[in-house]
């Protein structure tokens, strides 16, 4: 690396992260907090970063890394449950809608292999933009929200297949070797390289999944008994690029093999640690890729070729779209339905614009032809975050339909006909282990109850058990509505999601500020926030802790009222005295914040400023001191006559921060 690599990769993370701010704030993909950082550093306008190796480099990995974890989400189990929208809605969308796209960019004088090229790129829709937008939206378990996992799915695989082609269309670039192809002519030469190329990828995933199935259990087992996470981050970036260079020496696509790699890991019962282990690196190399990807546009050119860059969009979106709607009402999905799956695909793809940028890189498409694509999918992907924001509201404009879909009116008229008759009765937020133990309970004390869940298939098999469990999301004031929530005697929420569970209670002291609402509460860290928005909490780990404790203290003898009283009190102080303990030393910053208070011992040492003072005269920086331990003696923190010596042990309980700055005001000289 050269010296000036290290300013320049400053530069780009700068950018990157001001660039990615931005979009967070306003709600828009970060993908395009990346490219816009590539153009305003790149050659053509700041030209402050030149679009060299070392980009080109990072990007490369960035590129094996997003295959690698595309590689772990294809769980073999999982494209079997759903193989009629994966492989029968999600083929024929790709099957209809590219060759359609690649037809018009021929009639716009296209050559045939770059208008396919382009036909299928353009076909692709985001699958990060899609699922977290639908995510929010509450959506997946929807009938649109689940033909868009299909078919993204389907997508997200044919991509797979259209990278590691491309160099077989470009020809030599991923030529098999000389001495495996012998001498020919040029035709015949190259259709045997074609042939081997094929050839190879076969052997290489075959021998992969051999060996992969074999040793990859036990050495994921091994390592995972160190409990050593770096150990474990380390084997699975060793396993990832490792697959990569053995597809390259074959003179095969890395991105087959770090395919190939993900998708054996994915089969393992660590492919969720995997996929958390690799997530920085991933999304911070594919940050990098997109970077250099804006590096190389030229914004001058693009407003040279306007048609170029509005047809590009116009494909990406309205094309798209259109063709995706009628697609699936032929499958005979309804008008409203259709539509919403349509417009929650209308957008461009990371991997189209990957898709773009290596079939120039190859020589496949020129810049003047590739530099306004690329505008234009970068264009639709913004734009497609506006139509998955509203595509409720569009659908119905253009169906011409009922306010919000007739699909939104329909199942609160289920849920009012299936609560219809209800009255003093508890509505259960959440039908999961706590959930369905909570009906099952209520049912035995005879106390009526229904509950709302957004699991389809949980939602059926509840209903076969002859509970009354309905279909809804209770974060929507017409669902709790239609529940019959102006009759119901309480609300227990029991829903993991903190965010979901903050805006049902929103909603329920907005409208119906006097109902009893009981909330569970996974991690500590919600409590403050849910009882500042009216609800009782239950705070599910602590309360766990008391149940063991009262249950040990049976098993040793204590008697029964005196340990009722014992947990009774310690719930009176709202558990104050389990909220703060001595943390894990391995622990990860997300546990860390569920309970941000910890307990720690600090001594003082010999020639300290703190010995001889009284407690409270040491300021403890946000600190509090529990107590004193000298030797085997507890000496009360309150004591006011206390003086403190050399060798005094503080007990302290505060934030990792405020007990950072309070070990270091202890370790002060006297």
């Amino acid at each position: 690396m050269d010296q000036s690599a290290a300013p320049q990769l400053l530069t780009i993370l700068a950018a990157s992260a001001l660039g990615v701010a931005l979009c967070l704030r306003l709600r828009l993909p970060p993908i395009l907090g990346y490219c816009a950082a590539g153009v305003l550093l790149g050659p053509a306008t700041l030209g402050w970063v030149p679009d060299g190796p070392t980009t080109r480099f990072l990007a490369g990995l960035g590129v094996v890394l997003l295959m690698f974890g595309l590689g772990l989400e294809f769980s073999l189990p999982r494209l079997r449950a759903a193989k009629r929208l994966v492989f029968g809605w999600g083929a024929a969308q790709l099957a209809l809608t590219a060759p359609v796209l690649a037809l018009g960019a021929g009639w716009l004088g296209v050559a045939p292999i770059p208008a396919w090229i382009l036909g299928a790129a353009l076909a692709l829709s985001s699958t990060a933009i899609a699922l977290k937008q639908l995510g929010e939206q509450m959506e997946l378990p929807t009938a649109h929200g689940r033909t868009v996992v299909g078919v993204l799915l389907f997508q997200d695989l044919a991509a797979v297949g259209l990278l590691v082609g491309l160099p077989l269309l470009a020809g030599a670039p991923v030529a098999a070797p000389d001495w495996l192809v012998g001498t020919q002519g040029a035709a015949g030469h190259q259709a045997l390289r074609v042939m081997a190329a094929l050839t190879l990828a076969a052997a290489l995933l075959g021998a992969l999944l051999m060996l992969g199935r074999r040793l990859l259990p036990p050495l994921l087992h091994w390592v995972a008994g160190t409990r050593s996470l770096e150990l474990f981050m380390l084997l699975s970036l060793v396993l990832a690029f490792a697959a990569a260079g053995a597809a390259g020496l074959v003179g095969l696509a890395p991105t087959l093999g770090a395919f190939t790699a993900g998708l054996l890991l994915g089969e393992t019962a660590f492919r969720h640690q995997i996929e958390e282990d690799l997530r920085p690196f991933r999304d911070l190399m594919l940050g990098v890729f997109f970077v250099s990807l804006g590096l190389q546009l030229d914004p001058a050119g693009l407003a040279a070729a306007p048609g170029l860059v509005l047809a590009t969009l116009v494909a990406a979106v309205l094309v798209k779209a259109a063709i995706m709607a009628g697609l699936m009402r032929a499958l005979g999905q309804g008008a409203q339905d259709a539509w919403r799956t349509a417009l929650s695909l209308a957008q461009g793809s990371e991997l189209g614009l990957l898709v773009v940028a290596n079939a120039q890189g190859l020589g496949l498409l020129g810049p003047a032809l590739a530099q306004p694509v690329l505008g234009g999918l970068v264009l639709s992907m913004l734009a497609g975050t506006l139509l998955l924001r509203f595509n409720a509201q569009l659908a119905c404009l253009l169906t011409q339909g009922p306010r919000l879909a007739g699909e939104t009116d329909a199942l609160e008229a289920r849920i009012d006909a299936a609560s219809n008759g209800f009255t003093d009765h508890v509505i259960l937020c959440g039908y999961g282990r706590m959930g369905q133990n909570l009906l099952a309970i209520l049912a035995q004390e005879g106390v009526t109850a229904l509950a709302l869940d957004l699991d389809p298939e949980r939602v059926r098999q509840g209903a076969a058990t002859g509970a009354v469990v309905l279909y809804g999301n209770a974060a929507r004031p017409g669902i709790l509505r239609a529940a019959g929530i102006a009759r119901a005697r309480a609300v227990a929420v029991t829903v993991d999601d903190a965010g979901l569970a903050l805006r049902i209670v929103g909603h329920l002291r907005a409208l119906w500020p006097h109902l009893p609402v009981l909330v569970r509460s996974v991690r500590g860290r919600n409590d403050a926030a849910l009882i500042a928005a009216g609800a009782e909490v239950f705070p599910e780990g602590l309360e766990a802790s008391l149940s063991l404790a009262g249950q040990l203290l049976v098993l040793l003898g204590v008697a029964p009222s005196r340990i009722e009283a014992r947990l009774n009190a310690i719930r009176a102080a709202d558990y104050q005295s389990l909220r703060a303990f001595i943390h894990d030393s391995a622990e990860t910053p997300a546990d860390a914040c569920d309970y941000p208070e910890q307990v720690r011992a600090l001594a003082i040492g010999e020639g300290r400023a703190a010995a001889g003072q009284r407690p409270g005269d040491l300021g403890l920086m946000g600190a509090t001191l529990v107590d004193v331990r000298r030797g085997a003696i507890r000496l009360p923190a309150d004591l006011p006559d206390t003086r403190l010596r050399a060798g005094d042990v503080l007990i302290v309980k505060g934030t990792r921060e405020a007990i950072e700055r309070a070990a270091a005001r202890l370790s002060e000289g006297g």
